[in-house]
Parts: structure tokens; C-alpha cells; sequence
């Protein structure tokens, strides 16, 4: 007695819940990631052996250039304007923490008149920014 072979079937997979997973986990990560907006302003920062890396979610960043000229979050301003924006900028805050950027060539002078005015507003939190020398070890 021969036994009746059964018809083979084809078994699929549907794959559409899957693809509609991945999309709505691409838009989510799209969605909550945060992108680091770099710095307009090319500087060449000072080296430094010992370096604290800094986080950067409630800060101001003060930059000087090699001619003196001051930036405020990448936004130029005069001299006479540098107290007010800072004021503006960190909502009379002398907690909040204050990034100096200043070029290698930058002259002493615009960095200590920078240091001058987050002194006189009573910024307590001040750091320097510099890039790790990793040529003298």
C-alpha cells in the first residue's frame, strides 16, 4: 500500500511589519538625535598637555580672533558691545560655564580684556579652550 504524498506548499514570510518597524526606529533616532553644530569661526587653538573635556549643553562661547576681533556664539561683536552680549547670552547666570576661544596668534591684550569682562560680570566658571598636545607627551 503506497502512502499519498502530500502537494508541497510554498511558506512566505511577510516582511511588512518588519520594514515598518525599521522605518519608525530610522524617524525616531532621526528625530531625538542632536548634531553638534561646528564653529563658523577657524581658529588655531593653543596646544595643552593636560586637557578636561568639557560638556557643552549650558555654556557660552567667547572667541577672539588674531585681530581682536570678539564673537559672541559665533556672532560678531564690538568691543564696547562684548559686557552686554555676554549678559545677554548667559541671562545674568555667573554659574553658567564661559568657553574663552582665542587664536594661538591672538595678542595677550584681547584675551585678558576678555577675561576683564567675564571678571566684572562675576562669571565664576571660565575655561580656556585648547586642543591636546599630542606631539610633547
Amino acid at each position: 500500500m503506497r502512502l499519498r504524498e502530500r502537494p508541497k506548499r510554498d511558506y512566505t514570510v511577510d516582511i511588512t511589519p518588519l520594514v515598518d518597524i525599521v522605518f519608525l526606529m530610522l524617524i525616531f533616532f532621526m528625530v531625538s538625535t542632536s548634531f553638534k553644530v561646528a564653529s563658523s569661526l577657524k581658529l588655531e587653538l593653543p596646544t595643552s598637555k593636560s586637557q578636561e573635556q568639557v560638556s557643552e549643553k549650558q555654556e557660552v562661547i567667547v572667541s577672539v580672533s588674531p585681530s581682536g576681533q570678539f564673537y559672541v556664539q559665533d556672532e560678531a561683536v564690538s568691543d564696547l558691545d562684548l559686557r552686554k552680549r555676554i549678559l545677554n547670552e548667559t541671562k545674568g547666570d555667573p554659574n553658567m560655564r564661559v568657553v574663552l576661544r582665542a587664536d594661538a596668534k591672538t595678542q595677550h591684550r584681547y584675551v585678558v580684556r576678555a577675561l576683564d569682562v567675564l571678571r566684572g560680570l562675576g562669571m565664576g566658571k571660565v575655561a580656556i579652550a585648547t586642543v591636546n598636545d599630542k606631539e610633547n607627551p
